[in-house]
């Protein structure tokens, strides 16, 4: 690693527990790689004759991931057009909310995204989206009990469990009674022989990956009034996550 590259890692080491982390777009430090720039990912994407959210599913995962998603998500919640307010944590290129707004017609869709490259995309291609000021661990500029789907992708697999632990936390305070929490995470049931043996050999590949014990989210939720509705396993480079979907009673 270049003197740079021990210099960010450093920092990031001690920030970690503020669940952020400081990136440079053309990185290829395998441990911030999942954070893809967003100029150089559409360029890609043109070139692949893909829509971004198309081009990311066959890099991180296999075509017809996001929508298989969105759709397992919706029919475990119940979630139907007419819901009043969507929030979403980490938005990034979009390939999630385009396919919920469109699903569900919400009155309002709010986001917390943090990478300024991403966040500039979104306000072009998503202007019915409000972008609330992220600042990596919480949904502060929500109000408590307001939604009706708040949801996450592909996320809480990649930042330190105490970043995901202030994120549920939230998620359950803001989920309005009837609502529906809905997120993936990188769990126990997450690792056969197959994945594993593929982490062992590509370690570069498993580093950037955090776990997060699946009945121990479960009784997190529950705790927190949110009943587990049922469960869906999505592809993800390298392995996959499961999806976990809640309702709060």
């Amino acid at each position: 690693m270049s003197i740079q590259g021990t210099l960010l890692a450093g920092v990031n080491r001690s920030i970690r527990p503020l669940g952020v982390q400081i990136v440079r777009g053309h990185s290829t430090d395998p441990a911030i790689s999942p954070f893809l720039p967003a100029r150089k990912t559409v360029a890609k994407a043109e070139r692949a004759g893909l829509s971004v959210g198309d081009y990311l599913d066959s890099y991180s995962a296999e075509p017809g991931a996001t929508a298989a998603t969105v759709a397992a998500m919706l029919e475990l919640g119940a979630l139907k057009p007419g819901v009043e307010r969507v929030c979403e944590i980490g938005p990034g290129s979009g390939r999630y909310a385009g396919r919920v707004m469109s699903a569900l017609q919400p009155d309002a869709y709010e986001g917390y995204e943090t990478a300024a490259d991403w966040i500039r995309y979104l306000r072009q291609q998503f202007p019915r989206m409000t972008l609330q000021p992220a600042d990596g661990h919480s949904l502060r500029h929500t109000q408590t009990a307001s939604v009706d789907l708040v949801h996450s992708h592909k996320l809480f697999g990649y930042i330190p469990f105490v970043a995901t632990l202030g994120y549920l936390a939230e998620m359950a305070r803001v989920v309005r009674p009837g609502g529906v929490v809905a997120f993936d995470i990188i769990t126990e049931d997450c690792l056969d022989d197959a994945v594993t043996s593929t982490w062992l050999d590509e370690p570069e590949r498993a580093i950037i990956y955090s776990l997060t014990p699946r009945r121990w989210t479960v009784d997190f939720m529950a705790r927190r009034g949110l009943e587990l509705q049922g469960n869906h396993f999505v592809p993800l480079s390298g392995g996959r996550t499961e999806l976990l979907v809640f309702r709060r009673q």
